[in-house]
């Protein structure tokens, strides 16, 4: 029997084996809710893709064994979303070439019952540099998707930790902002 989702259905359904979700400038169509899950998810859709990278260029100092560090490169996000609410505000975006603020990718993990954020990164002004659509069947099941590839000024990655009872314990930041050519790291449990 195949089965045709609605874009809402999908998204909360997604993939049997995701625990990533993103709120693209509060734009998502919002389906999971309810006591057992966190508020953070409430705007977001499930994220099918996710890829990012980073490097440091390393140069050898030709007069020494000394290595100079290089600056720090970025590569373009990429990420694939189904095709909701969200991925028109991101076609608009590109084609008026806006920036997005802020992009919010989730890590959610069942702590005692219940949806958790466990990692959130923070990305901010966003530009799309590309997208592409997509239509598949996945045994039975069809998926519209939208690839998108996207640059920013910052980034905030934030680690929360939890004990075996659910409770916090804190948190684990790093922030590099490219406009201010900073660098900032933060400890505070883990």
């Amino acid at each position: 029997m195949t089965s045709i989702l609605s874009a809402a259905g999908a998204a909360n359904q997604g993939t049997n084996n995701s625990n990533l979700y993103i709120n693209i400038a509060g734009q998502g169509t919002g389906t999971l809710t309810g006591p057992n899950v966190d508020p953070k998810l409430s705007k977001t859709d499930r994220l099918l893709s996710f890829r990012e990278q980073m490097t440091r260029e390393v140069n050898a100092a030709a007069e020494s064994t000394l290595f100079s560090a290089g600056e720090i490169d970025a590569s373009w996000v990429f990420i694939e979303i189904l095709r909701t609410q969200a991925s028109i505000y991101v076609q608009n975006a590109f084609y008026s070439a806006n920036n997005i603020t802020p992009i919010n990718i989730y890590r959610s993990d069942i702590i005692n019952g219940k949806m958790t954020v466990t990692e959130e990164i923070d990305y901010s002004n966003c530009i799309i540099t590309k997208f592409e659509t997509d239509a598949k069947s996945l045994e039975g099941t069809k998926l519209d998707t939208l690839k998108v590839w996207f640059r920013f000024t910052q980034r905030q990655d934030t680690l929360l930790f939890f004990d075996q009872g659910g409770q916090p314990l804190g948190q684990n930041v790093s922030l590099i902002d490219f406009s201010a050519g900073t660098l900032q790291a933060q400890s505070g449990g883990g």
